[in-house]
């Protein structure tokens, strides 16, 4: 489904999949976390900055990897339709799929405590959220909120500043990366998110 906000574009698309399918994905990213927490990576260091995931080897090893994948680049593409991006940045379906190719994507697993600050994406084209769990956000936070990207101006007859995506198992987001957004604080058990990048180059 397309919202238009701010008035930015941004897609959000629910995959009517299997609990199986997200436990045994969950499975393989528990298995890849803990190979990182062997070679000395601190839980802090995995969640927060790039690691292997999206690999050549991963995505041979655990095909449901590579099935994400392909989610994240139709999103990416369904985004770029319905925006208006010069041709040289090469949104193709073919073009997003070679800048993807050289992304590895990230792993924010969401801890009792755990928030992110109010930022955005700096060099990127867009981003994609691609959520594993479902959280009743209303009793233990975790929630997506995206800031209207001109919210330091004078706000005037504007229409609401913030835009609130409920966390749900297998929902994908895709926003441009200037949109700022936060996440409110997380008082559950545990979240899995996988999050990349689409850049430009």
């Amino acid at each position: 489904m397309i919202y238009d906000i701010f008035p930015s574009t941004i897609y959000v698309k629910d995959y009517d999949l299997p609990q199986h399918w997200s436990d045994e994905l969950k499975t393989i990213l528990n298995t890849i976390v803990y190979n990182e927490k062997a070679s000395g990576k601190s839980l802090n260091e995995i969640a927060n900055n790039s690691l292997p995931l999206f690999t050549k080897e991963n995505e041979k090893k655990f095909p449901y990897l590579a099935e994400v994948k392909e989610y994240f680049i139709q999103g990416f593409y369904t985004l770029a339709q319905h925006s208006d991006i010069p041709k040289e940045l090469n949104l193709s379906l073919e073009g997003i799929r070679s800048k993807i190719a050289k992304e590895t994507g990230k792993l924010p697993i969401a801890q009792p405590g755990s928030y992110q600050a109010t930022h955005n994406h700096i060099g990127a084209m867009a981003f994609g959220i691609f959520y594993l769990d479902d959280v009743d956000n209303k009793k233990d936070g975790g929630e997506l909120i995206l800031h209207d990207p001109s919210f330091n101006s004078n706000m005037g007859f504007a229409c609401n500043p913030i835009h609130k995506i409920e966390t749900k198992r297998n929902r994908l987001i895709i926003a441009p990366a200037h949109i700022w957004h936060s996440v409110s604080m997380f008082s559950g058990k545990s979240r899995s998110t996988i999050v990349i990048n689409l850049n430009a180059f």
